[in-house]
């Protein structure tokens, strides 16, 4: 059987890898959305086309649209100003559930042993939290893209999903949910660039075309060099799902939530005993861009 999860994101192109990825090796009980790399209505819009085009259908809850106490921020100039390239996102043709994200994760959990997988800032996840002081107690793992455990993409030590809602983040660590973090030195070893773009371009088939077409503005002002950009959110998806491609490493996490410049940066510790999460540490890179390539050109699902 198919392992279970709800998955929480923002979608962004690497998010939209990330959710074929969780279609076709694990059962997505539900989608929570969230603002992260474009504002709420784009994310949630995009989560629901993404759906559509992979001919899936999931509940999709609308979540926070700002973070617990900072500005918003976005990344639309990594991911455009759809948040899928430079792409046109059609409305989409299912409505989001009435239910809010807030609720939608209580009540998934409370059957208790739930998985959750974040690929966004942990907005949603701290809110859920705060509303039901039981909740961390019925969460048996959460597996977040996030942190950065040498240099950050945002500032010189902070990741952007860290950086843009450091107090979900550092709830959410001190919660008593067990995570696996997913960061940038992890997410950085998986690349997908011009040879990943050509074979789905290869396949020729409208789903294919999408990610290709996506991968190529994401991968636009490639380094001299560089060969291809980091896909960050699979690596949390597949982590759960296949761990068998990941290495990870019992540790406690704590995230800086003040308004400096260690705003957002995530500190792990290997030393202490009794350590309540993980760390990512290594993944098989050539085998997870094949899992990733697999869930866009052979979309029906693992047995």
């Amino acid at each position: 059987m198919l392992p279970r999860f709800l998955l929480d994101c923002d979608p962004g192109i690497d998010d939209a890898f990330a959710i074929l990825c969780a279609l076709k090796f694990g059962r997505v009980d539900l989608i929570t959305t969230v603002s992260g790399n474009v504002p709420i209505n784009k994310t949630t819009r995009n989560a629901l086309h993404i759906l559509e085009l992979a001919g899936a259908n999931v509940p999709v809850h609308r979540g926070a649209d700002r973070p617990l106490r900072v500005a918003p921020s976005f990344a639309d100039d990594i991911h455009g100003e759809s948040g899928l390239g430079n792409y046109y996102v059609p409305e989409p043709q299912h409505c989001e559930h009435d239910v809010d994200a807030t609720h939608a994760i209580i009540e998934y959990c409370e059957r208790g042993d739930a998985v959750i997988v974040a690929t966004g800032p942990l907005t949603n996840i701290a809110l859920a939290l705060r509303a039901d002081p039981t909740l961390a107690a019925r969460i048996r793992h959460l597996h977040w893209m996030g942190g950065a455990t040498t240099h950050g993409n945002t500032t010189e030590f902070a990741e952007f999903n860290a950086w843009c809602d450091p107090d979900a983040a550092a709830e959410t660590m001190q919660s008593g949910v067990a995570m696996t973090m997913y960061d940038l030195d992890l997410t950085t070893q998986v690349r997908m660039g011009p040879p990943e773009i050509d074979r789905l371009r290869t396949a020729n088939t409208q789903l294919a075309t999408f990610f290709a077409d996506a991968l190529a503005f994401y991968s636009l002002n490639l380094p001299p060099g560089v060969l291809g950009k980091p896909m960050h959110d699979p690596c949390a998806v597949l982590g759960f799902l296949q761990p068998a491609h990941f290495t990870t490493r019992a540790s406690n996490i704590v995230c800086a939530a003040a308004e400096d410049e260690q705003r957002g940066r995530t500190i792990v510790n290997f030393t202490e005993d009794h350590l309540p999460h993980a760390v990512a540490i290594a993944a098989d890179s050539k085998v997870v861009v094949e899992r990733i390539l697999m869930a866009i050109l052979e979309p029906e699902k693992n047995q």
